[in-house]
């Protein structure tokens, strides 16, 4: 659900989807309640161009992160010098690292999305005409994010350079962290044998059957696909940004119905279900785009005539209802699968109500379920 909400945020502002502000009024306003811009808290953004705002916001996070990791190792060697005998210095600072990496890792996750998405704004622009009526069309771009900035100049070449760094930072450093995370837990998991690593990363594929644990990964490759490397595609074919990210939406959307990745099947659901509902806000978007494209640049055109919709809103709440639609069958879906998943014979933890995670410890083979009934 956190990631649906990244993805369905950046509607207006990564793909320039116009929509009423009766509907995207909420939005807009709970996504800057939690932006990170962490610049804001000491100088206004008027102060500070966009260049330093960006160095702030996409290095506040690594300090913090590094404290993190810092206190871990900083925790563990203070119990190393208080033991006896001693173990070896450099194995207690690797578990004081892996102590509090699930909490780095989530930092990681709820950073990444939306600090990629302001990296890959620093090629956003809007384009104005400046040439008068009648006349050969001109037109000046400026940043969105920073209207003092023109695109092209000087200035905007060394905004785009430190963006360009701050991506191998975080959208790529970030992928390549969790996939090499999920690679060298490939064995462990494999063998059902825990180790240090497989619960230090348990984050990243413990909601994942064991077949698909990398599937976290893929699902980070398509937030970052949608939130950020679609803004590589320049301002004038915006609309080649909706169409992309509706064909990684399809794709996704099937991929999930097939392979299913979670261990509970309340999770397939629902995740399948975002997925869809995500698809069709793009496809909705494909739709108000196209509505007022025809509006915008055809005279007298009646956009009615190619979608058969006459207003902007009649459209949207068509969408809305749809998409109302889809959510009510997946309910009912769910309900359904889950009370026949719960007819099944199978052996539960009390606490939990689920299938047990039978793991093996080091050296050993086989589990031993012993079962008896007192008789009277």
């Amino acid at each position: 659900l956190f990631g649906f909400y990244q993805i369905s945020t950046v509607l207006s502002s990564t793909y320039s989807a116009r929509l009423p502000d009766k509907y995207t009024g909420w939005t807009d306003k709970l996504a800057s309640a939690i932006s990170i811009d962490w610049s804001g808290f000491f100088l206004p953004e008027q102060c500070l161009g966009y260049d330093l705002r960006l160095v702030v916001s996409a290095l506040s996070p690594v300090v913090l992160i590094a404290l993190l990791m810092g206190t871990g190792i900083a925790l563990r060697l203070r119990r190393w010098r208080a033991a006896s005998p001693r173990p070896k210095l450099w194995a207690e600072a690797a578990l004081g690292l892996l102590d509090l990496t699930p909490a780095g890792l989530v930092l990681i996750f709820c950073f990444v999305p939306s600090i990629s998405a302001s990296i890959f704004r620093s090629w956003s622009c809007q384009a104005y005409t400046i040439s008068p009526p009648n006349e050969p069309l001109q037109q000046v771009s400026y940043m969105r994010l920073d209207a003092s900035v023109e695109c092209g100049s000087d200035d905007h070449e060394s905004i785009t350079d430190v963006a360009v760094g701050f991506i191998v930072l975080w959208p790529v450093g970030s992928l390549v962290l969790f996939t090499s995370l999920l690679a060298a837990c490939y064995k462990p998991l494999q063998a059902k044998t825990p180790t240090a690593l497989t619960r230090a990363t348990a984050f990243l594929h413990r909601e994942y059957e064991t077949t698909y644990f990398w599937w976290e990964a893929v699902e980070l490759t398509r937030k970052l696909v949608l939130t950020g490397f679609v803004l590589l595609i320049p301002e004038e074919r915006a609309f080649l940004r909706l169409v992309v990210a509706t064909l990684v939406c399809s794709c996704y959307a099937v991929a999930l119905a097939a392979v299913r990745p979670y261990k509970r099947v309340g999770d397939d659901v629902l995740a399948v279900a975002t997925s869809l509902v995500l698809l069709l806000f793009f496809l909705g978007a494909n739709w108000t785009t196209i509505f007022l494209g025809i509006e915008e640049r055809y005279q007298g055109a009646d956009p009615a005539d190619v979608l058969g919709f006459s207003s902007l809103t009649g459209l949207v709440n068509s969408m809305i209802a749809l998409v109302g639609a889809v959510l009510i069958f997946f309910l009912i879906g769910a309900i359904f699968a889950a009370r026949r998943v719960a007819k099944l014979p199978t052996f539960r933890l009390v606490s939990t109500k689920q299938l047990p995670e039978l793991t093996l410890a080091h050296g050993l083979k086989w589990h031993l379920f012993n079962s008896h009934i007192w008789s009277t």
